[in-house]
């Protein structure tokens, strides 16, 4: 048998992206009591359904601008978080973007795979502060965003090319056939030439690396989401 060649195999990324928006953000803080330092806030979330991570995380949010939080019923203010939504929107698609270094199956390679499709989840949440001696709404807010927009994080997908040699079991029925003694008799005195291995490359189909895609990925970010967009609103009071 020949001598059978070297074979290659080589790995590549690919990622695809997609546009992304800032968060909406609508606050509002009415002038009728001053929010001042070291006041009291008690958080009710009867309207929407929240952990006891986000409360905390909200908790800690207040903390830091020297608002105390408390769980008593003679608060200053009491922040009612009034909507905490979560809904799967259309797909949305990515495109592939382009290596720094354009590689030679690139162009190919896109034309197969052009687009991805991902779900996506849009998150609102809206808050008001009311002062809690009179009853006056001194600040409300809302923010939204989807998933994409919020993790900004390409895909990447990996391929492989991967060579074999197409004729192997050729190229040995040829030299078996060679070598039985009907053969031998009749090429004495003449050259045999053996055919050359030929060798193809193959494609393996696209491995997704990396990137939140399907629903169950981008369902893990909405703690994140809602965390996120709460931080936003809740800088948004002003403190004195």
């Amino acid at each position: 048998m020949p001598l059978k060649p070297t074979l290659k195999s080589q790995t590549y990324l690919l990622e695809y992206e997609t546009e992304h928006a800032s968060p909406k953000v609508k606050s509002v803080q009415l002038p009728a009591h001053k929010i001042q330092f070291n006041q009291t806030v008690k958080i009710v979330s009867d309207k929407a359904s929240m952990t006891d991570t986000l409360l905390s995380q909200i908790s800690q949010a207040l903390n830091e601008k020297q608002l105390k939080v408390t769980t008593r019923n003679d608060s200053d203010y009491i922040l009612t978080i009034q909507q905490l939504d979560l809904a799967f929107k259309d797909d949305i698609q990515y495109t592939p973007s382009k290596p720094e270094k354009i590689y030679s199956l690139y162009k190919m390679v896109v034309q197969q795979y052009p687009t991805q499709q991902c779900a996506a989840i849009f998150a609102e949440v809206s808050m008001r502060l009311t002062h809690k001696q009179s009853g006056d709404v001194v600040w409300f807010a809302k923010s939204s965003i989807d998933s994409a927009s919020f993790h900004q994080e390409p895909l990447a997908y990996s391929f492989n090319e991967e060579q074999k040699v197409s004729n192997e079991l050729e190229v040995a029925a040829f030299i078996h056939q060679q070598n039985t003694e009907q053969a031998r008799l009749a090429r004495v005195d003449k050259e045999i030439e053996i055919p050359d291995y030929k060798i193809i490359s193959k494609l393996s189909s696209l491995t997704k690396i990396s990137g939140p895609c399907n629903r169950t990925e981008v369902s893990a970010l909405t703690p994140m989401m809602q965390f996120y967009l709460s931080s936003i609103l809740i800088d948004k009071i002003k403190v004195q």
